[in-house]
């Protein structure tokens, strides 16, 4: 006889055994087999991952901070840490000069990244704090540069200038390499004495804004620049490249560079005790020096080298002295970004200088120089 529950196509179980349920088949309309994971189970995997990459996120964050604080200090890019690099003169003396490099295109970087060295303006702030110290005896600018920015060669002259104030038993001496032109003799201007290699070509005492001029092009073309300005201010598109400058827009910006120019006068003339006024305005016409010709016009002191600066800070100092260099350490930051972190070279700084703004710049700057 057969069990009740079961269909009759299916053999009774032995004795002693209940009856079982047939296994069920996934066919058309029958519901898929479930293997126990819900929509929960997914959503907490998502949410795991979630989670840890914020966690990882935020470490990022906190060794980049750390990375700052440890290459760059507390405010204006810091103080340290750096390695000491001898350079010149006796070697472990207990006097010790400073030595300070300004190479390159002079220009400041207008946001420099986390624990990055920042630009020409930066560095000589954090170098002369170090000279500050009771450690540094003296100064000694290494100068190898075309020039730069107006302000920017400004600013390091008045704070090389503000250091010679604040410590008069120091010494500064501006040594010049291949070139020191334009912005590069500017700073050198805030030196107690001047030393220029033979090879050295300095001088281009001036101003200059360029932009380009597209005008004629433009018409010939058929490009028209839309530039919509009150009648109350006309000058709102000076220097505009798709229309021939006015008059009245180059007497305006010719009044700005000979402000500038004037500026400059007055820096060269302060600084260069051994010149009057005269003698500065003669030389000041934006010509090109050789050291010969700048010693015989008074520009510089002397001719030699580096040997000759150190002769001139023993005789200045009365004792033997060494010359040394900071060199900063490069701190994670600097790792992270790489070459934008890294202190910048000759070829980025004058890049940064003449392409790192939307228009034209009024320059110290010897464009013959690049």
């Amino acid at each position: 006889m057969s069990s009740p529950h079961l269909p009759p196509d299916l053999p009774a179980p032995p004795p002693g055994v209940p009856p079982q349920s047939p296994p069920r088949t996934a066919g058309f309309g029958s519901p898929p087999p479930r293997d126990g994971r819900g929509v929960a189970f997914f959503v907490a995997i998502f949410l795991g991952i979630l989670l840890v990459a914020s966690a990882g996120l935020n470490v990022l964050l906190l060794l980049l901070g750390l990375g700052s604080i440890a290459g760059a200090g507390l405010g204006d890019l810091g103080d340290g840490p750096f390695d000491e690099v001898h350079v010149a003169g006796q070697k472990g003396a207990a006097t010790r000069v400073l030595q300070i490099p300004i190479r390159g295109a002079i220009a400041e970087s207008a946001t420099p990244l986390l624990g990055a060295s920042g630009g020409t303006v930066s560095q000589v702030r954090r170098a002369l704090r170090h000279a500050a110290g009771d450690d540094v005896h003296g100064v000694l600018l290494a100068i190898d540069s075309p020039g730069g920015g107006v302000t920017d060669s400004d600013e390091i002259h008045g704070l090389l200038r503000a250091f010679r104030r604040d410590h008069p038993q120091k010494p500064v001496l501006a040594l010049f390499g291949d070139m020191a032109a334009s912005g590069g003799y500017y700073v050198a201007a805030s030196a107690e004495h001047i030393v220029a290699r033979r090879s050295t070509i300095t001088g281009s005492i001036g101003v200059i804004m360029s932009a380009w001029n597209f005008a004629e092009a433009a018409k010939k073309f058929g490009v028209e620049q839309v530039a919509i300005v009150s009648e109350r201010t006309p000058f709102k598109d000076l220097l505009s490249p798709t229309r021939p400058m006015r008059e009245a827009e180059r007497a305006l910006l010719t009044a700005i560079v000979d402000e500038l120019y004037d500026q400059f006068v007055d820096v060269v003339d302060a600084g260069r005790e051994k010149l009057d006024r005269a003698q500065v305005l003669a030389l000041a016409n934006g010509a090109i020096y050789t050291a010969g010709q700048a010693l015989s016009n008074g520009l510089i002191d002397e001719i030699g080298d580096q040997e000759a600066a150190v002769r001139w800070f023993r005789q200045r100092l009365g004792v033997e002295v060494e010359v040394v260099e900071h060199r900063r350490r490069l701190g994670l930051g600097d790792l992270l970004f790489g070459s934008r972190a890294a202190p910048q070279g000759p070829e980025q700084a004058i890049g940064r200088l003449l392409a790192g703004t939307s228009g034209p710049r009024f320059l110290y700057f010897w464009e013959g120089g690049r």
